[in-house]
């Protein structure tokens, strides 16, 4: 961070090349192409893909909105799909072969769609493995750095692709529309863009962070996933279901009980002091910013899920960053309550 400060290069310097370069290693993408935020980075990565005002994006009913942000400042035509009830991930939306798929591996669990056919929002599964590969290693991923991620700095993004000319791209994008060159000047911008370059001192630290900090923290995100999901299991509520040959680093961990009220269960467990975040109660279509794109469409697994569960654990306090004893206490905590309810 002071070699940032007294750098005085605040946007594309080193450290951006060095977060770049660290993102490429880690998840085993040719390219990298970092920005201010993730909602950017999804922003652009659909642009780049060729989204335009009135063309159609399939995408799933049940997510956070911050995926479609910048699919709604660009006005595409949202289609929605219902989501597998087991995951809370897309399922094969029977798109017209190469239609535009925008899709997230929700709460770290991966989806299983063609990962080269489609732009995954990839924010919470950073660190999730599939097949004992990084989730990003084939495909145009979208990641995260804000401050709730295992990667966490003030904010922060980033695309991954194997894609060159994509990644040529998505750099013009993000800096106005400018040709790459040592100096940006009008004549460089050739092409609509934005000002999306991520500041350095948000880069210092995603590379101190991707590089020693995220492979404990993925680890221990698998490991209380996996501790509480079989509580969950045992205890007859829902939860993620993982895929064959994955293994998520759960960014949130996601219960409950889907087409039933979870009034009940979210009382005990507030007054047993476990704290539980309302995320996702409602599906886009009913989001006020989305619901007037998409036609009408039979979402029903995604409106239970919206409504009949939640996420354990705060925006600030995730269970990957319980202690052992913490997460020995939420699942007898669990345990008791299902017993009594």
């Amino acid at each position: 961070m002071t070699s940032a400060l007294y750098s005085r290069e605040w946007t594309g310097g080193r450290y951006t090349r060095a977060a770049e370069d660290a993102l490429r290693e880690l998840t085993g993408a040719p390219h990298a192409v970092a920005f201010q935020s993730c909602t950017a980075a999804i922003h652009a990565a659909l642009l780049a893909h060729g989204a335009r005002r009135g063309a159609p994006l399939h995408t799933p009913a049940f997510g956070f909105a911050g995926t479609l942000t910048g699919a709604s400042h660009i006005g595409v035509r949202l289609l929605y799909h219902d989501v597998d009830p087991h995951t809370g991930n897309s399922v094969d939306p029977a798109a017209a072969p190469g239609a535009l798929v925008l899709t997230p591996d929700l709460h770290g669990v991966p989806h299983t769609l063609p990962r080269g056919d489609v732009i995954t929002d990839a924010c919470q599964a950073l660190g999730t493995l599939v097949d004992g590969q990084h989730v990003g290693a084939v495909g145009t991923h979208c990641w995260s750095f804000s401050a709730t991620k295992l990667v966490a700095a003030p904010d922060g993004g980033a695309v991954t692709t194997e894609d060159e000319g994509l990644a040529d791209v998505l750099r013009q994008l993000r800096d106005y529309g400018a040709e790459p060159g040592t100096a940006r000047a009008n004549a460089r911008i050739t092409r609509p863009g934005h000002d999306w370059r991520p500041s350095e001192l948000s880069m210092a630290l995603v590379v101190e962070e991707l590089t020693y900090r995220l492979p404990g923290a993925a680890c221990r995100a698998r490991e209380v996933g996996e501790q509480v999901c079989k509580t969950l299991a045992d205890v007859g509520l829902w939860h993620q279901q993982v895929p064959v040959g994955t293994e998520p680093a759960f960014h949130k961990i996601r219960t409950g009980l889907p087409g039933q009220s979870t009034t009940a269960l979210g009382a005990a467990l507030a007054g047993l002091n476990v704290p539980t975040h309302e995320w996702g109660r409602h599906t886009l279509p009913e989001h006020p910013q989305f619901w007037e794109s998409g036609p009408e469409a039979d979402v029903t697994a995604a409106a239970e899920l919206a409504a009949g569960t939640f996420c354990l654990g705060t925006e600030t306090c995730p269970p990957w960053t319980w202690t052992t004893d913490e997460t020995d206490l939420v699942c007898a905590t669990l345990e008791t309550i299902m017993e009594t309810l």
